[in-house]
C-alpha cells in the first residue's frame, strides 16, 4: 500500500472551510483567534505547520461562538471556569455509580 501525504494547509482547510460549507445562511460561524507569538508556534514560520502541527490549546487566546465571545486573552469569560469542573467531577461520579463502577 503507498502513502498519501496530505499537506498542512488541505488539514486546515478540512478543519475550517469545509466546515463552514455546512453552515446555513444567516448562521454564525465559530471563530478562534490564536497567539502566533508564543514559543511553540513562532519558530514555526509557515503559519500552516504552526497550527496544524505545534498549536495547542493553551494558545487560543479568543473563542467567539454565535457571537458571544466565550474566551477573551486565555480567560473563560461566559463560563464559571470551577463551576464547570465542579459538575463534570459531579457528572462522572454519578455515572460511575450508576455503572457500579468504583
Amino acid at each position: 500500500m503507498s502513502e498519501r501525504k496530505i499537506d498542512r494547509r488541505t488539514v486546515l482547510k478540512a478543519a475550517t472551510a469545509l466546515a463552514a460549507a455546512g453552515l446555513a445562511p444567516g448562521k454564525r460561524a465559530d471563530i478562534i483567534l490564536v497567539r502566533t507569538g508564543d514559543i511553540n508556534i513562532a519558530p514555526a514560520g509557515d503559519p500552516y505547520e504552526a497550527l496544524v502541527s505545534f498549536a495547542q490549546p493553551r494558545n487560543v487566546d479568543t473563542v467567539i461562538a454565535d457571537g458571544r465571545i466565550l474566551q477573551r486573552a486565555g480567560r473563560f469569560t461566559a463560563l464559571d471556569h470551577a463551576e464547570v469542573l465542579t459538575e463534570a467531577a459531579e457528572t462522572v461520579a454519578a455515572l460511575r455509580a450508576r455503572a457500579n463502577w468504583t
